[in-house]
């Protein structure tokens, strides 16, 4: 069974994957498949991409402290997706402020929507860092 001093580098590690594999796969979208993003994916990039960099330094420098950073980017982020997907499952039940050329009820893959990604992501890496905040307690 692994301690405190094990298990904190691993959720950091695994919340750093997640941001970075959600950076690049949203990047991937605009960029090779071209998939124009709507004004609610740019808020989701927001929250997204900083974390690929600050969970990748705090990984790199054993920075436990940064989980209040991350939680509060995926909280928001979180929120943002959750209301995305309401808003392509229900377009008319909303009056967003999504402007053309692509509004923010268009579905690029129905099947796994990209909010629904981002949301899983931005779940993960919450979930992660509250599990890192009981371990930053006992390594301190």
């Amino acid at each position: 069974m692994l301690g405190p001093m094990e298990r904190a580098p691993l959720l950091l590690a695994f919340a750093w994957i997640v941001a970075l594999v959600a950076t690049l796969g949203s990047l991937y979208y605009s960029e090779v498949r071209l998939f124009l993003p709507c004004e609610l994916c740019w808020y989701q990039r927001i929250f997204m991409y900083p974390q690929a960099v600050i969970l990748g330094l705090a990984l790199w420098r054993q920075d436990f402290g940064v989980w209040p950073y991350s939680l509060a980017l995926s909280l928001i982020g979180g929120s943002l997706s959750t209301l995305h997907l309401l808003e392509q499952k229900f377009p008319n039940l909303f009056t967003l402020a999504c402007k053309p050329p692509v509004p923010c009820s268009v579905e690029y893959i129905p099947q796994f929507p990209i909010p629904l990604q981002a949301l899983i992501a931005f779940a993960l890496i919450a979930l992660s860092m509250a599990l890192l905040a009981r371990e930053a307690r006992v390594v301190r």
